[in-house]
């Protein structure tokens, strides 16, 4: 069975799933319509689920630079119970956690239910970012449980970057194949989308906005899709053209070579040249060991990592 939604229910639903992200160290909790990513081309080709609403919440999950303490803090790789999991562990700890609290968090807004003679659902899918789908997809009950209203996402990866400019989050850039974010500019990324049996509002963006006492949520209050690239708002569009044309150059030289994990520094040098002209964007960065990571993609870094972490050591190997 499944229930009808009160506006406070979805007030408690938006803010218990905020808390519980923001303790998995994603803070980023951004809400927007599905429709306006279903509207654009490639939204017509390969949909976001709406179930039947006129305007679907969705929600962007993401993290920025604090995620990478809030993650060591609790990797032991000797936990872990496939090689699929040691091999990509934070994957693994997204597509683990982030269907749970979503659960949670509709049955703490009394939207879900599996209580004997008082089953109720409501559906809700998650799509990840990386670009593989798990099978079955994450979220997905056991064998033999009881229904939970999970919906399998796309059988195709959605892709989560044009998601993005049209949820009003971050706008893509092409040349850079990154996004840019009006305030974490390029340091950021995102994990999942969580679409949700609910009506999305304005009102949704005001429950979820940044401030100084919540700094999980969203910065933006209407979710209007970024037209105008955040780097170069300050820009002459002759200024722009000289910017793209450095970073075509830059980036064509990178592809050229071809991906070496050794040329990370490369790679960290050309996303940092996205924000020359955004200062402001600097209190943002990743460490140095974050950056190594994402590039390099190394378990045993990594677990280097946590260890010292958990002793109290900031520092990993030298870079």
């Amino acid at each position: 069975m499944t229930v009808t939604s009160s506006p406070e229910q979805k007030r408690i639903f938006l803010s218990s799933l905020r808390r519980s992200l923001g303790q998995l160290g994603l803070d980023i909790v951004h809400p927007f319509a599905a429709q306006s990513y279903n509207a654009t081309t490639l939204g017509q080709s390969n949909p976001m689920p709406t179930f039947n609403q006129t305007s679907t919440l969705s929600i962007i999950v993401g993290s920025h630079k604090t995620f990478w303490k809030t993650f060591l803090a609790q990797h032991y790789p000797s936990k872990f119970n496939s090689e699929a999991e040691a091999k990509d562990p934070m994957d693994h700890y997204c597509e683990r956690l982030i269907p749970r609290v979503t659960l949670q968090a509709l049955q703490d807004a009394q939207l879900y239910s599996d209580k004997e003679g008082q089953e109720f659902t409501t559906a809700f899918s998650v799509a990840f970012s990386h670009w593989r789908i798990t099978v079955p997809p994450a979220g997905t009950p056991s064998p033999g449980s009881k229904p939970t209203g999970f919906v399998a996402p796309p059988t195709t990866t959605l892709p989560i970057q044009h998601v993005a400019q049209a949820a009003g989050f971050a706008y893509f850039n092409p040349i850079a194949f990154l996004n840019v974010h009006p305030v974490y500019g390029p340091w950021f990324g995102m994990r999942a989308i969580v679409m949700v049996d609910l009506p999305y509002d304005l009102s949704d963006n005001e429950e979820l906005l940044i401030t100084e006492t919540n700094r999980t949520g969203t910065y933006s209050r209407d979710s209007k899709p970024i037209e105008v690239n955040p780097a170069f708002e300050k820009l002459t569009s002759e200024e722009i053209e000289v910017r793209n044309a450095a970073l075509e150059v830059t980036k064509t030289a990178l592809l050229t070579k071809g991906w070496n994990a050794e040329d990370w520094m490369n790679w960290v040098a050309f996303r940092q040249s996205l924000t020359q002209d955004r200062p402001d964007w600097i209190s943002w960065r990743y460490s140095d060991n974050q950056m190594r990571y994402h590039y390099k993609k190394q378990p045993e870094f990594l677990e280097e990592c946590a260890i010292k972490f958990q002793q109290g050591q900031e520092q990993c190997t030298s870079i």
